[in-house]
């Protein structure tokens, strides 16, 4: 059944090696005391590898609808992708392993070099994913019409909310109002007194997931499932305007 629905192996067997890293990465946070910010230090390369073993199978499932014409295309793109997140995947985890950041670290000349590849590689791969958004026009793209147009609000918020941690980025923090490392969510560890701009970013970027998931659930058909990915994709930004107002959601 598995092979059925996820039908790329490249995706698939990528996707699986991303969970293999994070459960490693689990086992560490339990044996070590390596600390970044106050918390476990290999909390992030878990959450970062249980997000990409998600994303992949989503490409993966995703690849049953590709016409036959646009499989070369296809390979491309995962091949790039799979390279980028090998290369974030790994630098998250030596960081982690260092006890200091991957993100925002400029502290030496190198890491500063590091984390501008990390956002030109995802800038990149993160904007090629708009090919997927197009060929769900092509009339040989066949799936059920409301979770094609979920799917198409899904790729659409992956991109955009993708690319506010550019905003992160440049103000070298995901904390809006105070410094990175307050109380937050348990493991998510979302700020609990401050804007937090990860928050808008995770929601838009598992449109990819939620939005076809609950087209199918609840069997919506074309006209429901673009209201309730319209609806998310608003609350998404509501999301992302309290957190740069300095606002936790909770």
């Amino acid at each position: 059944m598995i092979a059925s629905l996820f039908r790329h192996r490249l995706f698939t067997r990528a996707a699986f090696v991303c969970l293999l890293y994070a459960l490693i990465s689990l086992i560490l946070i339990f044996t070590s005391s390596t600390q970044v910010l106050g918390i476990n230090a290999f909390i992030k390369p878990f959450k970062f590898g249980v997000s990409a073993f998600i994303l992949f199978l989503t490409f993966s499932w995703y690849f049953n609808f590709v016409p036959r014409r646009l499989h070369k295309s296809f390979q491309l793109f995962a091949w790039v992708n799979i390279a980028v997140m090998a290369f974030e995947l790994s630098w998250i985890f030596i960081q982690a392993y260092r006890g200091t950041l991957s993100h925002f670290n400029i502290s030496s000349a190198f890491e500063g070099i590091m984390f501008g590849v990390m956002g030109l590689s995802i800038a990149i791969s993160t904007a090629w994913t708009l090919l997927l958004f197009k060929w769900t026009f092509a009339s040989d793209f066949r799936i059920n019409p409301g979770i094609l147009w979920a799917l198409r609000f899904g790729i659409l918020l992956f991109v955009i909310f993708a690319f506010t941690g550019f905003i992160m980025g440049a103000n070298r923090s995901h904390t809006v109002g105070a410094q990175d490392g307050g109380p937050g969510l348990f493991l998510l560890n979302w700020s609990l007194n401050h804007g937090d701009i990860r928050i808008s970013h995770f929601f838009g970027l598992h449109a990819l997931q939620i939005l076809p998931f609950l087209s199918h659930l609840f069997k919506l058909r074309a006209r429901s499932s673009f209201v309730l990915s319209l609806l998310y994709g608003l609350s998404c930004a509501a999301l992302l305007y309290l957190a740069l107002s300095g606002k936790p959601p909770f």
